[in-house]
């Protein structure tokens, strides 16, 4: 399973953590809006019950109050609101015509407990109404003296004062839920309900509006984190493209260093000096190896000088002159790989010298093939040449002779007795391709991505029964992109194995066009 990608997880998990705080917060304020609603409600019961004290001053005529809110309400008074008396020991006194059955008066608890400040009220002779409002399940706020000073004038009944703490509750029914509100005396106490449905319904509204804006606002977030991760990572960007161009021949590139994002440039500066580092470390190594190569080929020359010389003196068919043979194999062998390193050398430093000119590649491959049959003769090699005419390049002919022979010298080496080798030239997209194809092991699957590192030998072919040392293809692919070309291997499984040597093309110029050089072997 792939990873997740960065960017992406920091869009989710932006969205994630603001979903998690939406969601309290909206959870916290559609609670806090209940309560709200739900303490609106209780100061209407209570200020219901306050605008018509003077029912208590008849009690046989409880339709009074009823009646007065009938009036205040309108029609709709049967389906908002309902009223309940009773006595204090529990008996109903009064119901309203619109009391839901599914309310038993009975099951309600309409028990309250003594509000002090009232009493303290009414025994100190200060007549009026007191609404407590300090009760438990809803309301808030300091009792006053709601109804002081609107007595009935001289003569008239006296003004009842409520001397118990109210209480409220919502009780659910079938068709929706009431607010009950229970405020009373220490003989009576009344029950006021209020329709509650209207208020479930608005705050279902709210909730229904946050659940639908939730989604948004979340694909909103999630949006702008993908953005600010965007913008966060384009320093990270830049590195990552600086440090692909960073190569063997291009260890000169550095990272711009930002002055915008103190925390990344930090990381730039000590990826400015790893790199400071490789470069110093690989030109090093480099002039190392090419001074070497180089100081190799005086004593080697000589070598093979003196080993030529002592052979041609030796008696023929002595031990000396056999060992004399094999010395001088060697020796051609150490200055073969000797060449090789200097070459790769100069490649890697980007200063393998190149004397370019218009080549007619399809004369030129006629002699290499000559060569070709002469050693695939030994093996008894079928070699089968297939080039089109007039095929030109622009090339240092040396290096790219070089580069072809080592594809063609693979081709023996690694063959089976009387199989083939097929060389194939032709011109696709304005570019010439040189296909070698050979029969033979092939390349294990394992072994071809490595077949172009330096001193890699594919295991079958490791033995010094197949010469060799692992530099051929490397030195080749090294010297074709010197050409801007690439050599590629296009097919490796047994019994056939097959490279292509691709380089841009020259536009021929007609039969009659004398620019192109003939090389000479």
């Amino acid at each position: 399973m792939e990873p997740m990608p960065f960017r992406l997880r920091i869009a989710l998990l932006s969205a994630l953590v603001s979903g998690v705080v939406l969601a309290a917060f909206g959870g916290a304020c559609w609670y806090w809006i209940g309560r709200a609603k739900l303490e609106s409600v209780d100061t209407q019961i209570r200020s219901l019950g306050a605008r018509h004290p003077g029912w208590f001053a008849n009690r046989g005529s409880y339709e009074r109050l009823n009646s007065a809110l009938e009036f205040i309400f309108g029609d709709a008074e049967q389906t908002q609101l309902i009223l309940l008396v009773k006595d204090s020991q529990g008996r109903t006194l009064y119901t309203s015509p619109g009391w839901p059955a599914e309310i038993v008066p009975g099951q309600l608890n309409c028990s309250l407990a003594d509000d002090p400040e009232a009493l303290e009220l009414v025994a100190g002779g200060r007549q009026g109404f007191v609404g407590a409002t300090n009760a438990p399940g809803g309301g808030g706020g300091r009792r006053g003296q709601g109804g002081r000073g609107l007595g009935l004038g001289p003569g008239g009944p006296p003004m009842v004062t409520f001397t118990k703490t109210p209480r409220f509750q919502t009780v659910h029914t079938a068709d929706g839920a009431w607010r009950l509100g229970m405020l009373g005396t220490a003989e009576t106490t009344l029950v006021i309900g209020l329709d509650y449905a209207p208020v479930q319904a608005e705050l279902d509204r709210v909730r229904g509006i946050f659940f639908i804006a939730l989604p948004a606002a979340l694909l909103l977030i999630g949006a702008g984190g993908w953005v600010v991760a965007g913008r966060a990572m384009r320093p990270l960007r830049n590195i990552a493209q600086t440090a692909e161009r960073v190569t063997a021949r291009g260890l000169d590139q550095r990272i711009a260093v930002s002055i915008e994002d103190p925390e990344i440039t930090r990381l730039i500066q000590v990826l400015n000096r790893m790199i400071d580092r490789l470069e110093a470390s690989f030109h090093q190594a480099t002039r190392f190896s090419a001074d070497a190569s180089h100081e190799l080929k005086t004593p080697l020359a000589v070598m093979q000088g003196e080993l030529e010389n002592a052979l041609q003196s030796a008696p023929t068919g002595s031990p000396e002159q056999q060992v004399f043979a094999n010395l001088l194999e060697e020796t051609q062998r150490l200055k073969a790989i000797t060449r090789s390193l200097l070459l790769l050398a100069q490649a890697d430093a980007g200063q393998l010298p190149l004397t370019l000119e218009p080549i007619n590649l399809s004369a030129a491959l006629g002699g290499l093939t000559e060569d070709l049959e002469a050693l695939a003769a030994e093996s008894r090699l079928e070699v089968r040449f297939n080039a089109e005419p007039d095929l030109r390049v622009r090339a240092d002919w040396p290096l790219l002779r070089q580069a072809i022979m080592n594809l063609l010298h693979n081709a023996v080496r690694y063959n089976d007795p009387a199989g083939y080798i097929e060389v194939t030239l032709a011109s696709r997209n304005g570019q010439v391709e040189l296909e070698v194809t050979n029969s033979g092991p092939g390349i294990p699957a394992s072994d071809q991505a490595r077949v172009f590192d330096r001193f890699f030998r594919v295991d079958t072919a490791r033995g010094r029964r197949t010469d060799g040392v692992g530099l051929g293809l490397s030195l080749a692919r090294e010297i074709v992109g010197a050409h801007q070309g690439r050599l590629v291997l296009k097919e490796g499984r047994p019994g056939r194995t097959r490279f292509a040597l691709i380089l841009p093309g020259e536009h021929s110029a007609g039969a009659a066009d004398t620019t192109a050089t003939q090389p000479r072997d």
